[in-house]
């Protein structure tokens, strides 16, 4: 089975076999969309407590060998308990750190993220600093001219410049000369596994966001341009339209759609589309997802990479087969996010993009539907039994913690002082010490006087809490529970 570890500025600070080094929680949130997180928590006994550095220090996790999460950072707070929590954000971050100075740009795309990752580059120490990569996103013209009057940080440039016009997703990758950052179209990573229904498929939660939704669209290409006498390009106010193309009118509209909802009107700008008829197809491509809405599909699965089977695992920003008939779902598709527990598996969640999927005959006809359910429940039997093993498994690996919980002081001074003592029991980061017996806690004492110290231990079995008082200590005396699970 795969081993998964953190580490805090190259040093080890989580291994699951290791009890010293023992964590409560450990998520790492995926977003092929946006910039990935991950959330640490660790007990107020964690050796290495002091070693996070919020905005400094760098922190890695790994699956075996491969690289699930690099970044920093961001916070840090406890609870009652005193159990510290961190949220980070991955190292794509890093982009948030540099300013962009005014700039005018004139040539292919590839150019203009080279152009602004060498001004970034410049400005951070090596940890922070980027390669470019592969870059499968195009330009019509393979052509396009940007400026800039004001500073604005890198990573708002690149999305205003690049990712809101052209499309397109940022990536990440490993290499011998550093950290590679791709823009790509589209991924083409797929995973060996399939999540279906009756399989490794646990619920579905689908959810249509209609405000969203639109019936017409007035889109705006760039600013036009003339040029005088002399020569010289002045930049108008007016935008490039469709008027040239649609028959006089400067919207598009779903017929269809506005007999259903109505006219909802709203407008988009393609900062870099000068034809018309180029302005014209992105419209039309645009308003077919603005009638439809938002939909999100979040799936909770079961990555069988984490029941010890030989097989690659689920990640965002990579295509998987989904299969489940009384939802409507039957393709390949994108995963959008991975939300990943490597301390609790088995509530993983991933959410696929929703383009191609209908509910329709989840819907429409739902005894036809319950039918079909109760058919797939049927002819699954064997291959449920055999997930829920899975899962059964993924639970026995739990990992418990003690805490101790002193109501007092720890040190007598003197005569007639007394404290309470009791013991927590976590499975993962849940206290289940109510669910234990109290048969199941044996306290001992360790005073020097072995005679004394077995006498003291036999009157103390069966005991979640315990008062020590001046009686039970001589001299010098230490006491700790044995918690048999």
């Amino acid at each position: 089975m795969s081993i998964f570890r953190i580490y805090v500025d190259g040093s080890l600070f989580y291994h699951p076999n290791l009890s010293k080094l023992a964590i409560t929680h450990a998520q790492v949130s995926e977003d092929a969309e946006s910039i990935d997180s991950f959330t640490l928590s660790a007990p107020y006994n964690h050796p290495y407590l002091d070693t996070i550095r919020p905005m400094a220090s760098v922190i890695v996790c790994k699956k075996d060998e491969d690289v699930v999460f690099e970044g920093r950072a961001l916070d840090e707070g406890s609870d009652f308990y005193n159990t510290h929590t961190w949220t980070c954000e991955y190292c794509l971050a890093y982009l948030k750190d540099t300013i962009q100075p005014p700039f005018s740009y004139k040539g292919p795309l590839r150019g203009l993220l080279e152009y602004f990752l060498r001004i970034h580059n410049e400005a951070v120490e090596e940890q922070k600093r980027f390669v470019l990569g592969n870059v499968t996103v195009r330009d019509d013209n393979d052509y396009i001219s940007y400026s800039n009057s004001e500073y604005s940080v890198t990573m708002d440039t690149i999305k205003n410049k690049l990712l809101d016009t052209h499309g397109g997703y940022l990536q990440i990758r490993y290499t011998e000369s550093g950290k590679v950052l791709d823009y790509l179209e589209d991924f083409n990573l797929r995973t060996l596994q399939t999540v279906e229904f009756g399989k490794n498929l646990l619920d579905v939660k689908i959810t249509r966001d209609h405000t969203e939704r639109a019936t017409a669209l007035i889109p705006l290409g760039a600013k036009k341009k003339t040029t005088d006498e002399e020569g010289n390009e002045t930049e108008s106010d007016e935008r490039v339209d469709i008027t040239s193309v649609n028959g006089g009118k400067n919207y598009i509209c779903d017929e269809n759609a506005v007999k259903e909802i109505g006219w909802i009107w709203t407008s988009e700008i393609w900062e870099n589309v000068t034809l018309p008829g180029n302005l014209l197809r992105k419209a039309k491509t645009r308003l077919a997802d603005l009638i439809k809405g938002v939909t999100s599909i979040e799936l909770t699965i079961v990555d069988e990479s984490d029941t010890g089977a030989d097989i690659g695992d689920i990640r965002a920003r990579m295509y998987v087969e989904c299969i489940s008939k009384p939802h409507g779902i039957n393709g390949t598709y994108l995963v959008v996010s991975r939300t990943r527990d490597y301390l609790n598996p088995s509530g993983n969640t991933i959410t696929i993009g929703a383009s191609g999927v209908t509910l329709t005959s989840a819907t429409a006809q739902q005894n036809r539907n319950i039918e079909a359910l109760e058919d797939d429940l049927f002819g699954q039997t064997s291959k449920i039994e055999s997930i829920s093993g899975r899962i059964d498994d993924i639970n026995a690996q739990k990992m418990y913690r003690t805490e101790l919980v002193v109501d007092g002081v720890s040190i007598f001074r003197d005569k007639g002082q007394a404290s309470t003592m009791r013991y927590r029991v976590y499975s993962w980061d849940k206290d289940i010490t109510d669910t234990l017996s109290a048969s199941a806690f044996v306290w001992h004492r360790r005073s020097g006087n072995s005679e004394t110290d077995a006498q003291w231990d036999a009157s103390h079995i069966g005991m979640k809490t315990i008062t020590i008082t001046t009686e039970d200590v001589q001299d010098n005396a230490s006491f700790f529970c044995e918690v048999t699970l």
